[in-house]
């Protein structure tokens, strides 16, 4: 698999509210896979391959967890508010991205160890609150106040790298499901529904873009494409209750989670073609977690819901950890359910 169109769109900044570099990149994608396109007034991209068969949406979210510049310090410190779920641990004397009149690599302010207090114990290795953090770009006051405005983004600023085993790199929730949804429709070898493709806009926020994007869509059954944790680390003591999504054993393919109750009839359609086709795949029930299926689920009259998710070590962290092979069978899986979408038993 050739993951160049992945590389591109984990590079672009698109931290929710912003995702306009992200947007562009999938309307060129859209027009070229021959969809009409629109946008509506979220920000939401839908693409329309018209078809015979069952009305499909496919949905993933263009936006990562990122932050907003909040406040300039006199002296060029930049302060940010998070957007989205991320842990401060994860945020200190990381390399980052303020994306003002042009782009300016900067980092985390940190504390030499040199200059910790002797004898503060635990309180010296606490992480400092990302309020309480600051970011350099080790430029001059006057330069950053005449560049970089408050609400302009900040994002992680890792590149991309792989290996034969794994792909590495920021944003792969949910970047990971636009480019699942691409190489699904490029390579299914028909379509058999009248297939939507929507890139949401403002899901790690609390699933802002998915209902009005599915309540324009009007969809018989929806699909969300996400990147997911993994939960196959050491260390990590899930409940007695809960399977660990695992690297290396195929997408996930979910029942429940905290918002979402899954179509049975749509996940057990799923889990057959995976059979059929031997492609690897997980069936997770959690009560933790929320995908834009759960808000294309209640939208207008409701669709017929389900989600396909690529397991991510250390998601919204700088780096995650996604697994070709997990990669290659969701859109296996999602193919399968293209060519086939409309042997989906009927409702009732």
């Amino acid at each position: 698999m050739d993951f160049t169109f992945l590389e591109q769109l984990v590079a672009a900044p698109g931290v929710s509210g912003r995702e306009e570099r992200v947007r562009e990149i999938m309307a060129a994608c859209f027009t070229e896979l021959g969809a009409q396109t629109r946008i509506d007034a979220m920000g939401n991209l839908t693409g329309h391959l018209p078809g015979s068969g069952p009305r499909v949406a496919l949905i993933a979210h263009m936006d990562e967890v990122g932050f907003l510049v909040s406040k300039i310090e006199p002296q060029g410190f930049v302060r940010v508010m998070a957007l989205g779920g991320i842990d401060p641990g994860d945020f200190g004397a990381q390399k980052v991205m303020v994306h003002g009149a042009v782009d300016l690599p900067g980092v985390v302010g940190s504390i030499p160890p040199h200059l910790l207090k002797k004898g503060a114990g635990d309180m010296s290795q606490a992480a400092l609150p990302i309020a309480e953090s600051f970011v350099d770009l080790g430029l001059p006051a006057d330069a950053v106040l005449s560049q970089v405005r408050v609400g302009d983004p900040v994002t992680f600023a890792a590149g991309s790298w792989q290996n034969d085993h794994s792909f590495f790199a920021k944003a792969l929730d949910d970047r990971v499901g636009l480019f699942i949804m691409q190489q699904a429709v490029k390579t299914a070898k028909r379509i058999d529904a009248d297939l939507l493709l929507i890139a949401s806009t403002q899901e790690e926020v609390g699933l802002r873009g998915a209902g009005p994007a599915i309540f324009g869509a009007q969809p018989d059954m929806v699909l969300a494409l996400e990147g997911t944790v993994a939960s196959d680390t050491p260390g990590l003591k899930l409940p007695a209750n809960t399977i660990a999504t695992r690297l290396g054993q195929g997408p996930e393919i979910r029942l429940t989670d905290r918002r979402m109750i899954a179509h049975r009839p749509l996940a057990d359609f799923l889990v057959r073609l995976a059979g059929q086709a031997s492609v690897a795949h997980q069936v997770i029930v959690k009560n933790s977690g929320a995908t834009d299926a759960a808000a294309g689920q209640i939208s207008g009259p409701g669709s017929r819901a389900c989600a396909v998710s690529v397991p991510v070590r250390y998601i919204h962290a700088p780096v995650g950890i996604a697994a070709k092979a997990d990669i290659q069978a969701a859109v296996t899986l999602l193919g399968g359910f293209l060519e086939n979408a409309s042997q989906m038993p009927s409702p009732g």
